[in-house]
């Protein structure tokens, strides 16, 4: 079975060539070697070892090699079959197909695909009786098998080291090969390689980001901007993001100046982020499009428009996190990747502190640059301590969040609540400085947050993010102070893909169609979002007002619109044809 496999995966790896086809020729031995290697090692694994832990139980129970045979033969006609299929599909599509996939294909589809495996299984047939002629004729000589499976273990060996040190120094050459082999997965130990002093991850991203060299993947913007910031209102931007904040978190008792700032201030009261989990909440906020394209965004240490156009316009650019802008959000990679002097990791060893630091170093910021006549954009990042807490023998649990009898429930909500009511805190310290200074006349103030927290809202023991696309992990609060423009309270459907094209129509003077550079509107085009694609670290949902449709990979569900399990209906497919379209529209 193991020449069975590594022959097949010899097969899927011709039949693979072409994902490597649409990858930027590679320009040093070193790419070139990672490529090819990648591409080898993958595909002989993606082979082999499922049939070693299929067949070799069973080969251990009966002893029958007719079975054995017929499940090997099976498997990879059906693994080279969808091979086929996924190579067409990622050449028009450019991201690989899931279960999802298939509910958009034309019946003519299913027709060729049965064809297409009948030929695969009888091709399979003769391979599977000529390798085992082969090996029954050579018993008497030996195997070679394990001098081979060693050659391959070290190949893969050298790719996955050369993909860890890529990853580390930002050779965005090597890393951006990812996405294009189907459930590829390489290792990724940058942290690691910090915590040993094995690196220094500030010096190599300042080196590696300066001289980065796009591969030309993306049509990102679709068309050039043309921008004119005299023709724009011209106005500092603040941007502050509290992580994991609820809406319906925000009151008078719990959260007092956030309250206070919402009710004398815009608020928007349907607003939902593009991600239930850091990364992919300020993907959206950033960039304002579907977060399944965070990988290649990442892979290529491509910039937000929004922050080219405000580098363009030599807006100062300033960014603070207390728990840094590396790991988990990876804006040093993305948003961010061309602004110098931003902290990857956590300002303090503890929470609390890292949060002060925060209003802290702004303070500082502002100290050292208050006669400064220069625009700027600043983004603070506050990220609530709630491993990192006191005493919750004071802390008041609404009574909606009451579940009588359930100690552990009321102690996560507690914990959570005594985490945002600190960040509060420090947001009360920030809006006296911002007023004190006389800010409010000419920035622009936003408060938001990257993705909800669920606290077991729907009885399925949640906590937390990350975990599922329901209303609790994916609605947000949103509230904005514009100089100028009066108060108002907004009740229609928005998200976040709607920030960036706010930002560069209304201050910098864009002309484009918001469309040019995102999947949202200006807020003040008065659209709600009919759907919007939004992401997480292993799957990506499609949300409309009426469903939510994730998908897993190798399987998907349906909720309605109180996130309870439904049927796909007819309208459902063309909803997910309409965000197939706009997953694809900034490739090239």
């Amino acid at each position: 079975m193991a020449w069975f496999g590594f022959i097949n995966g010899l097969i899927a790896t011709i039949i693979g060539i072409r994902y490597a086809l649409f990858f930027p020729f590679p320009e040093t031995f070193l790419s070139f070697s990672y490529v090819f290697l990648a591409t080898l090692t993958h595909f002989i694994t993606l082979h082999y070892l499922p049939l070693v832990i299929i067949l070799v139980p069973i080969a251990w129970i009966t002893s029958s090699r007719l079975l054995c045979f017929s499940l090997a033969v099976i498997f990879s006609a059906i693994v080279n079959s969808l091979l086929i299929l996924d190579t067409n599909f990622f050449a028009e599509n450019q991201f690989h197909i899931s279960l999802i996939t298939f509910l958009i294909f034309e019946s003519s589809t299913y027709w060729i695909m049965g064809l297409q495996l009948v030929i695969a299984l009888i091709f399979e047939v003769f391979i599977g009786l000529e390798v085992f002629k082969k090996i029954d004729a050579q018993k008497s000589r030996g195997s070679h098998g394990f001098v081979l499976a060693s050659v391959v273990i070290l190949f893969w060996l050298y790719v996955q080291g050369t993909h860890i040190w890529a990853d580390a120094t930002y050779q965005n050459s090597i890393t951006t090969f990812t996405r294009y082999l189907p459930m590829y997965r390489p290792i990724h130990a940058k942290r690691d390689l910090a915590k040993m002093g094995l690196i220094d991850s500030d010096d190599l991203r300042q080196i590696r980001t300066s001289d980065r060299r796009s591969l030309s993947e993306l049509n990102y913007p679709t068309q050039d901007l043309m921008c004119d910031v005299d023709q724009g209102e011209n106005l500092n931007v603040l941007l502050v993001v509290i992580d994991a904040l609820r809406p319906d978190i925000i009151s008078a008792e719990i959260t007092p100046n956030l309250y206070t700032f919402k009710k004398e201030n815009s608020s928007f009261n349907n607003h939902f982020t593009g991600g239930t989990s850091s990364r992919m909440g300020m993907f959206s906020i950033f960039y304002g499009i579907p977060t399944t394209y965070w990988r290649i965004f990442h892979d290529n240490l491509e910039p937000a428009a929004l922050i080219r156009q405000l580098q363009s316009d030599n807006y100062r650019i300033k960014a603070i996190s207390s728990s840094g802008l590396g790991s988990p959000g990876l804006l040093d990679r993305t948003a961010l990747a061309s602004v110098e002097d931003i902290n990857l990791k956590s300002l303090e060893t503890s929470q609390k502190e890292s949060n002060r630091s925060v209003t802290r170093q702004w303070i500082e910021h502002l100290n050292s640059n208050f006669n400064q006549k220069q625009s700027s954009f600043t983004f603070l990042h506050f990220d609530p301590p709630i491993d990192d807490v006191d005493e919750l023998i004071n802390v008041s649990v609404p009574k909606r969040f009451n579940n009588v009898g359930d100690k552990s429930h009321q102690e996560e909500v507690a914990k959570y609540i005594a985490s945002v009511q600190f960040v509060d805190n420090q947001i009360g310290i920030f809006l006296d400085n911002f007023s004190e200074r006389g800010l409010d006349e000419n920035t622009i103030l936003i408060i938001t947050s990257d993705h909800g927290y669920e606290l077991n809202d729907y009885n399925t023991g949640y906590y937390g993010h990350s975990s599922n696309y329901s209303p609790a992990q994916m609605r947000v609060p949103l509230f904005i102070k514009w100089p100028g423009k009066q108060p108002s309270v907004i009740d229609r459907l928005t998200s976040h893909n709607d920030l960036s094209p706010t930002i560069m129509n209304s201050v910098l003077g864009c002309k484009n169609s918001s469309l040019d550079f995102s999947s949202g509107y200006s807020l003040f085009d008065k659209k709600p979002w009919q759907f919007i694609v939004a992401g997480s670290y292993d799957s990506f949902a499609i949300i409309s007002p009426e469903r939510t449709i994730t998908s897993f990979g190798g399987y998907y569900e349906v909720r309605d619109e109180n996130y309870k399990l439904t049927q796909l209906s007819e309208d459902d497919k063309d909803l997910i044809q309409s965000a197939m379209l706009e997953m694809k529209r900034f490739y090239k």
